[in-house]
């Protein structure tokens, strides 16, 4: 019996140590916050929807908000607006973030070390990195994450069928961050397993900017005419580079695009792309205000938090559309 006691007592412990668990005990009225997104380049589509996503749901909750970030792709330049936030704003009580490198983690720390809690969008957590960062760990409030590998094995799947289980595809993405490379990974596993008579090429880097993107997926197209049947583009505007570039070609291939946005919302329903992956933009950022208010008010909140990303084609799409209505609202943090 005292063995027995021991045991359990000890899986306790353990679980504590792993998953934080909050006491159903008010932090502070959630009214009194102001509570702070950082994402960035602001011209993104796919951002602006992120962005809204956080700001409207915690607006509509009754708390303060604060837009980090801009138009630009200079980690540095973020840094230095995280200094002035910190520096300006005494009622920053907690922001969403994706930790997702060791800049990302930098900026946490930022947070952390001044007292504001942090709660990560779009990338998970272990417990390793957390001791790592060298950030108290009360101060990070969970995750909520897209399940990146089973997405991208998801369109692995999709794909090989829409081809016929025969060819070569390829990949590009923004960067070779975790959660892409993740993604890229399901997908070419998945295509090995279930076609074996199709080639994967490795993945591309097409970036964030739209020419850049049309002009690295020409040379893609160009150096494997003939053989390309497929593309699985990983950046929120895969969808308009790949169309573009696969438009002046004349290449009639399968692409599966990143991301519901309206833009990519017209590609798909016109043709360009077979296939969108439709990341909860909104949803999976709307949650984390929720979270944060939830946290403030003393309710307790799970650590880990999954959200579904599934493929859709050009059949689903005005049910997605119903989703981005009111983007626009917080256009003037988009300039």
């Amino acid at each position: 019996m005292k063995k027995t006691l021991v045991l359990v007592l000890t899986l306790v412990l353990a679980l504590m140590s792993v998953v934080p668990a909050f006491a159903a005990e008010p932090i502070m009225d959630p009214k009194d916050a102001r509570v702070g997104v950082i994402l960035y380049p602001s011209s993104n589509t796919t951002i602006q929807v992120m962005i809204h996503g956080f700001m409207e749901t915690a607006e509509n909750l009754g708390m303060k908000t604060l837009y980090i970030g801009g138009d630009t792709s200079d980690s540095a330049a973020v840094e230095q607006m995280i200094d002035s936030a910190i520096a300006q704003y005494d009622d920053l009580t907690a922001v969403c973030l994706n930790i997702s490198s060791e800049t990302r983690w930098a900026m946490a720390k930022k947070f952390a070390d001044a007292g504001i809690y942090v709660i990560c969008c779009w990338s998970s957590l272990n417990e390793e990195d957390i001791k790592a960062s060298g950030i108290d760990p009360k101060y990070i409030l969970g995750y909520h994450a897209t399940p990146a590998y089973d997405y991208g094995y998801a369109a692995g799947v999709h794909m090989g069928e829409a081809v016929g289980g025969k060819g070569t595809v390829a990949i590009t993405q923004n960067q070779f961050m975790w959660n892409e490379n993740e993604a890229a990974r399901g997908f070419t596993e998945a295509i090995h397993e279930h076609y074996p008579e199709m080639k994967v090429l490795d993945p591309q880097l097409e970036g964030a900017e739209v020419t850049n993107g049309i002009a690295v997926i020409t040379s893609i197209i160009q150096a494997n005419f003939g053989e390309l049947v497929g593309a699985f583009g990983l950046t929120g505007t895969s969808a308009q580079t790949w169309s573009t570039a696969a438009a002046d070609l004349g290449w009639e291939g399968y692409v599966i695009g990143m991301d519901a946005t309206s833009a990519n919302l017209d590609i798909l329903e016109e043709g360009g792309v077979g296939a969108l992956v439709a990341q909860p933009m909104y949803g999976a950022y709307s949650d984390c205000a929720k979270h944060i208010y939830d946290f403030l008010s003393g309710v307790e909140v799970p650590f880990e938090n999954w959200v579904e990303c599934p493929t859709i084609t050009a059949e689903q799409a005005p049910e997605y559309r119903d989703i981005l209505n009111g983007v626009d609202v917080y256009e003037s943090v988009f300039e």
